[in-house]
C-alpha cells in the first residue's frame, strides 16, 4: 500500500467524508473532476493550501 498523500491524510485523520470534500475542491477547481478520490489528487499540496485559506468557507460547509 502506497503512503496517504496530504490531502488523504487530512480526510482520514478527521474523518471527513471524502466525497463531500472532493466535491467541494472540485466545485471552486481547486482539484480535477477526474480526481475522483483524494489518492487521484496530484497537487494535494495546493489542496491543502486552499483548505487552510479557505477554512471559515469550509466550515459553513460542514467540512472541518
Amino acid at each position: 500500500m502506497s503512503p496517504l498523500n496530504s490531502l488523504e491524510h487530512w480526510i482520514k485523520t478527521r474523518d471527513e467524508n471524502e466525497v463531500r470534500v472532493m466535491n467541494l475542491l472540485q466545485e471552486y477547481g481547486v482539484v480535477s473532476d477526474n480526481s475522483v478520490w483524494a489518492k487521484d489528487c496530484g497537487n494535494d499540496k495546493e489542496a491543502m493550501k486552499w483548505m487552510a485559506r479557505n477554512f471559515e468557507h469550509l466550515k459553513s460547509c460542514g467540512v472541518y
